[in-house]
């Protein structure tokens, strides 16, 4: 655990990172380009060491994308022979 000194009290620094995690209000990915251009987009962020945060939100939105895509495949009959046991 990482800790910060505040008038030389130990704090945790989990407790500085509160609401950042908060998901920006924009709409959620909703094609195939669109997800690769935002995954394209967060590594951009890392390389450039842009913004880390904006990266996370970019990642955690196509995490989001993949896992609705998984969930409509499972839907399809067509690949019902793909399924894992």
């Amino acid at each position: 655990m990482a800790y910060l000194a505040a008038r030389d009290l130990p704090r945790l620094a989990e407790h500085d990172l509160e609401g950042w995690a908060e998901k920006p209000s924009r709409p959620p990915i909703a094609t195939r380009i669109d997800c690769l251009d935002q995954l394209l987009r967060a590594f951009r962020d890392i390389a450039d060491r842009d913004d880390i945060h904006q990266a996370a939100h970019r990642l955690a939105s196509v995490q989001e994308w993949i896992r609705s895509e998984a969930a409509r495949a499972a839907d399809d009959p067509i690949f019902v022979d793909l399924r894992l046991l």
